[in-house]
C-alpha cells in the first residue's frame, strides 16, 4: 500500500509541476530567459520535497508562487525599463572580426564560438557579417551577401504565393475551427474525402487543404508503398 501512496505522490507532484511550467509559458529550455531558468531549477527542488518528507501542501505553495513569480517578471520584462536590467543581444561577430571582449564578456572561448557558427552551416568567419549572441544563449548569424544563398530575388524571379496548409481532418476528428476559417462546412469536407474513397471523417488519417484550395487526403487504409532502411 504504501508503494502505491508513494506512486501516486510522484504522479500528482509530475502533474501540478507541469501545470506549473506551462504556466510560466511555452519555450523550449534553449529558449528560457535566465530568470525562468532560475525559476525553473527552483520550482525542480521545491515540487521534489513531497517525495522524501511527504508533506505536500507548501510544495504546492512554493511550486505555485515560483511559477506566477515568474509571470510578474516576465510582464515586467514588457516594460522599457527593464531592457537593460535583464541580459542583452551581445555581438561577437563584426564584419568577419571576432570581437574578443564580447567573447570575455559573455565567457566564451574561440573553439566554442567557431563550433557554433559550423552548427549554422559556416565554416569560416569571414563569410560572416555579423554574429549575435542572444539572450537566451542562442547565436544568430547573419551572412556576408556573397556567402548567402542565392534566392529568387537576386534572380528576379516571381514566385508564387505559399502559405500554410490548413489540416482539415486529423486522425478522423474534423477540425472545426479550422473548417470556419476556411469559409468551408462540414457536408463540403465530407463530400470531398468521399472522392477519394473514404465513407467518413473516421476513414481519414489526415486531410489538409493548402493554398490553392487543394485537398489532400491520406486514408488509414493507404498502404505505404516503401520504407526507408536504418539510418
Amino acid at each position: 500500500m504504501e508503494t502505491v501512496v508513494f506512486i501516486m505522490r510522484c504522479l500528482v507532484i509530475l502533474l501540478f509541476t507541469w501545470l506549473c511550467v506551462r504556466i510560466t509559458g511555452k519555450r523550449s529550455i534553449s529558449q528560457l530567459t535566465s530568470y525562468e531558468f532560475a525559476a525553473l531549477m527552483i520550482m525542480a527542488n521545491v515540487a521534489a520535497e513531497p517525495l522524501v518528507y511527504k508533506i505536500s501542501s507548501k510544495a504546492f505553495l512554493g511550486s505555485l508562487t515560483i511559477a506566477l513569480g515568474a509571470v510578474i517578471i516576465g510582464w515586467m520584462s514588457l516594460q522599457k525599463w527593464f531592457y537593460n536590467f535583464d541580459a542583452k543581444p551581445d555581438i561577437i561577430v563584426v564584419n568577419g572580426k571576432v570581437d574578443r571582449e564580447a567573447l570575455k564578456r559573455n565567457r566564451m572561448n574561440l573553439p566554442f564560438l567557431l563550433s557554433l557558427l559550423r552548427l549554422q552551416g559556416y565554416a569560416r568567419i569571414s563569410d560572416v557579417e555579423f554574429a549575435i549572441l542572444e539572450p537566451n544563449g542562442n547565436l544568430s548569424v547573419i551572412p556576408k551577401s556573397q556567402s548567402r544563398p542565392v534566392t529568387p530575388n537576386d534572380l528576379k524571379l516571381e514566385t508564387k504565393y505559399e502559405g500554410i496548409s490548413l489540416p482539415l481532418i486529423i486522425e478522423g476528428e474534423v477540425q472545426y475551427n479550422n473548417l470556419r476559417f476556411a469559409n468551408l462546412d462540414t457536408s463540403w469536407i465530407i463530400q470531398e474525402i468521399k472522392k477519394h474513397g473514404a465513407a467518413g471523417a473516421e476513414d481519414v488519417f489526415l486531410a489538409e487543404l493548402d493554398t490553392t484550395g487543394k485537398l489532400h487526403v491520406d486514408l488509414f487504409s493507404h498502404p505505404v508503398n516503401a520504407r526507408p532502411g536504418t539510418f
